[in-house]
């Protein structure tokens, strides 16, 4: 339990980590709805439209990878 309670209270003592976190969540599930809902296009060709998730799901894999640097090098002090 003592686990549970030193990775809560490292996120809330910062909020951008919070930011990251769920921003990095929500972009890589909106860009897994632009893949699988065809009806989702935004007026796009396939191609692009796929192009635009694609990197729509680097920029939300770069948040995540911020998100868990911020936490391994709060972990670190």
């Amino acid at each position: 339990m003592t686990t549970f309670n030193k990775f809560f209270k490292k996120l809330y003592s910062s909020p951008s980590i919070l930011w990251k976190g769920g921003a990095g969540l929500i972009f890589f599930c909106f860009a897994l709805a632009i893949i699988f809902v065809p009806s989702l296009n935004l007026g796009l060709v396939d191609n692009f439209r796929y192009l635009f998730a694609a990197l729509l799901m680097v920029y939300a894999l770069f948040r995540l990878f911020s998100c868990y640097a911020e936490y391994k090098s709060m972990e670190d002090e």
